[in-house]
C-alpha cells in the first residue's frame, strides 16, 4: 500500500459538513475495502474491522472518520455475537452512530442511511434482548455499489 499518512486526531463534531469529500482509493485499498464488506456481509465482523483499518490508517480527515465508523460497527457486531458484552457494543454503536450521521446518505459506494437505521435497530435490540439473546437476523446485508 501507500505511504502512511499521520494526521492529528479531530472528533467528527469538529469537521464542517463542507469538508466531506468522498476519497479516491487507490486500487488496493478499494479492493482492500471491499473486501471488508464481503467479509461483514458474511457475518465475520473482526475480519471486516481488520480489512478496514489498514486503509483507516492511510487516510487523512474526514474519510478516516467514516472508517473509524465502520469498524466501530463491525466491532460492535463482533462484541455482540462472539463476546457478549453489552456495554462495550453499546459503546462501539453509540460511537459509529455518532461518526457515520456526519456524511451524506451515499458514501463510497455505501448508503450510509440503510447504516444508521441498522445501529438504531442494534441499540434497540440490544436493550431489549441483551447481547445473549440478540437477533442476527437484524444485521443488514450491505450492498456496496461501484
Amino acid at each position: 500500500m501507500g505511504k502512511r499518512f499521520f494526521h492529528a486526531k479531530r472528533k467528527a463534531a469538529d469537521i464542517h459538513p463542507s469538508e466531506i469529500i468522498e476519497p479516491v482509493l487507490e486500487p488496493s485499498q478499494r479492493a482492500e475495502y471491499l473486501r471488508g464488506w464481503e467479509l461483514f456481509n458474511a457475518g465475520e465482523f473482526w475480519h471486516a474491522h481488520e480489512a478496514w483499518e489498514n486503509i483507516w490508517k492511510e487516510r487523512p480527515e474526514p474519510a478516516r472518520i467514516f472508517f473509524q465508523g465502520i469498524i466501530q460497527l463491525a466491532a460492535a457486531y463482533h462484541l455482540i455475537l462472539v463476546k457478549h458484552r453489552y456495554g462495550g457494543a453499546m459503546n462501539n454503536l453509540e460511537k459509529a452512530d455518532e461518526k457515520l450521521r456526519m456524511f451524506p446518505t451515499f458514501f463510497l459506494g455505501v448508503r450510509v442511511g440503510q447504516l444508521l437505521k441498522a445501529i438504531g435497530r442494534a441499540k434497540d435490540e440490544l436493550q431489549q434482548s441483551g447481547a445473549e439473546k440478540f437477533d442476527r437476523k437484524i444485521i443488514p446485508e450491505v450492498e456496496v455499489l461501484r
